[in-house]
């Protein structure tokens, strides 16, 4: 099959996949949002920021590197998995020495229970993601589609089961868990059905993979923190409350971007990258890609900006509404977000993991500066202070990411950007 059936059929798939499990993520939350007290999405959100920082650690960007590289050998993909195991396990051991740490410091003794049982994803994930990431490679997004699905299915029927018992926050954790579990279990399967495993382990084999990897994992954990460092201080100064509402505002405006950006950019990861040695057909097309991804993602929030109250109640019900303004604001700070978000397909396409690095270290610098400003008056001002911070930041990182790795000017990205507001339009009323 030629590269071109293979990224349109990619792109078919991941588009059903993703809308799926939109769906499914949607259905979840609002039915639990029923079901639950706001803090206990609040305390939820805490495992999560938790979890989501351990799991930045949890294959040392070697995902990255596998799908950089073109040439890899079974023996090389064994040493890897082993040694993704193993990092796993340790990072385990961290987390749990960490977790009363953790619970102390926002005074919240349920953390001691909940931050460990979750924490098991990191164990569960090992045995599974590298398959993923070679049936990404080999562009055979039917198989991960179907797995994704059937996972997120059982665990949006096991969520709404424990909420309806009353397993309050633990319907959240279980349920989470149970997608994990299913989803690495079959690519473990799948995997080793297609590709077999060797129990070979050679250390020396792993490193030009991780020095791939390690400016990777250093780029995302200063990015990690840039995106939910308000959480973390909405969680230190205000309650579980009012986190939990704010929580479900950011979920809420998240979830455009994280149906439209996938379909995209995990197609466009592994294609991007067979351009590596020709610029000009990589500026070429990440250039389209960001118009398309600008064109969709621009559209949505805005009727999420004049439609929020009716989005609001419909998702959450009546006693949500007072995270309207919240969601509104928020719309504006994730069109920036989306707009910058396949830059990791360039980066991946580039190897530049050293660029991404540097240029999130450089944003973790300002960006905890608004929100904490923003943090000392309310959570509307937080969110006030994350917007204004990522229009800052437009231009230079068209500088140091786009720039450096396309030779794009500042006139073409734009053009792409600001094409789409017309352009999409235009095609949509004439189709």
């Amino acid at each position: 099959m030629s590269l071109k059936k293979q990224v349109i059929l990619g792109l078919k798939w991941t588009s059903f996949a993703t809308i799926c499990l939109a769906i499914v993520a949607i259905l979840k939350i609002s039915i639990l949002a029923r079901f639950l007290e706001k803090s206990d999405f609040g305390l939820m959100a805490l495992v999560t920021f938790v979890m989501g920082f351990m799991n930045l650690f949890s294959d040392m960007g070697l995902s990255t590197a596998i799908l950089h590289k073109q040439k890899i050998t079974k023996k090389n993909y064994a040493s890897l998995y082993w040694f993704n195991i193993i990092l796993c396990i340790v990072l385990y051991g961290v987390l749990f020495l960490v977790t009363p740490l953790v619970s102390s410091l926002y005074n919240e003794p349920e953390l001691n229970y909940l931050i460990p049982l979750l924490g098991l994803n990191l164990i569960i994930s090992g045995i599974g993601i590298q398959f993923k990431t070679i049936e990404t490679k080999n562009l055979a997004f039917k198989s991960i589609s179907l797995i994704d699905i059937l996972a997120a299915l059982i665990s949006l029927f096991v969520a709404v089961w424990l909420a309806v018992n009353d397993y309050g926050v633990l319907s959240l954790v279980y349920s989470a868990l149970i997608q994990y579990l299913i989803s690495n279990l079959l690519f473990l399967i799948i995997g080793i059905k297609k590709h077999g495993l060797l129990l070979h382990f050679r250390l020396s084999e792993t490193l030009p993979f991780l020095k791939i990897g390690i400016y990777q994992v250093g780029g995302q954990v200063a990015n990690y923190f840039n995106r939910d460092l308000d959480i973390l201080l909405i969680g230190k100064f205000f309650s579980t409350e009012i986190l939990g509402g704010y929580s479900l505002a950011k979920q809420l405006v998240f979830r455009p971007a994280q149906i439209i950006n996938p379909i995209l950019v995990k197609v466009a990861s592994p294609t991007l990258a067979k351009f590596q040695n020709q610029n000009d057909l990589l500026k070429k097309n990440y250039l389209k890609l960001i118009n398309i991804v600008s064109s969709l993602n621009i559209s949505v929030y805005l009727v999420i900006v004049l439609f929020a109250p009716l989005i609001v109640q419909i998702v959450y019900g009546t006693d949500f509404y007072n995270i309207v303004n919240l969601v509104r604001i928020l719309s504006f700070y994730m069109i920036f977000r989306a707009i910058g978000n396949p830059i990791g397909s360039l980066v991946i396409a580039t190897g530049r993991t050293d660029l991404e690095f540097k240029w999130n270290v450089m944003s973790l610098l300002i960006m905890p500066i608004f929100i904490y400003i923003g943090s000392m008056f309310g959570v509307v001002q937080v969110s006030l202070s994350l917007t204004f911070a990522m229009i800052l930041l437009f231009v230079p990182s068209w500088k140091f990411l786009v720039n450096k790795m396309t030779g794009a000017t500042l006139k073409e990205y734009i053009i792409a950007i600001i094409n789409i507001k017309f352009d999409f339009i235009y095609k949509t009323k004439n189709h």
